[in-house]
């Protein structure tokens, strides 16, 4: 397996081959925690993984978050070694700002339009919606996860792929809006290196993805 470097990104499968069905997990919790600090995937139940720090949590369909089973495999996966290399202090910042925010011309160097690019906010979020359902409101938290390249949408998913823990750790989800508005810190980082693994088995051969 090639070494981890600090932002190099590790993906298993595509986030097409999820919507098309493939739900055959391989790798398992325990292959993420070893290679990586961050991260997120999906279950072969659905119920969602976030990997902080080496920790890895299990969110389930209701938006419950429990520690992650080590042994669960894995249908999609993303993780990463994530070391900030940008720090970028803000008086606000919501889910659509985030966005606008990673392409602007503003950052410079900075300025991630065609590059896979991990990030994290801890903060006191006013508003978190997910696609569990729920909407919380008033809660601490961490959203990690990465801003997508447009021409890399049925590889690595939408624009902004992220998932949510609250600080108790009670509750999360797959981040489909956000609301923070106070100070905040966001983190990023460009990825350099983005390596894919691909499902073995006839089940996988059988999966319709793109256009033919």
């Amino acid at each position: 397996m090639t070494p981890s470097i600090p932002n190099d990104i590790f993906q298993f499968s595509t986030t097409a081959a999820l919507t098309a069905g493939f739900t055959i997990g391989q790798p398992r919790t325990s292959d993420l925690t070893s290679h990586g600090t961050h991260g997120l995937g999906v279950y072969e139940d659905g119920s969602l993984i976030l990997l902080l720090d080496h920790q890895a949590y299990s969110i389930r369909k209701d938006g419950a978050v429990v520690p992650a089973p080590m042994d669960a495999q894995l249908p999609f996966a993303m993780v990463t070694v994530f070391q900030p290399t940008y720090r970028v202090q803000l008086s606000e910042l919501s889910f659509e700002g985030l966005e606008e925010l990673i392409a602007s011309e503003e950052l410079g160097a900075a300025k991630s339009v065609n590059s896979l690019t991990p990030f994290m906010v801890r903060a006191r979020f006013a508003e978190v919606s997910t696609e569990q359902g729920a909407t919380l409101k008033d809660v601490e938290g961490t959203v990690f996860g990465f801003v997508v390249p447009r021409w890399m949408r049925e590889i690595s998913g939408p624009r902004i792929h992220a998932h949510f823990v609250d600080e108790e750790e009670g509750k999360g989800g797959k981040v489909e809006g956000f609301e923070i508005e106070e100070e905040v810190t966001l983190g990023f980082a460009k990825c350099g290196r983005f390596h894919l693994g691909f499902p073995q088995g006839p089940e996988w051969e059988d999966v319709k993805l793109g256009r033919s």
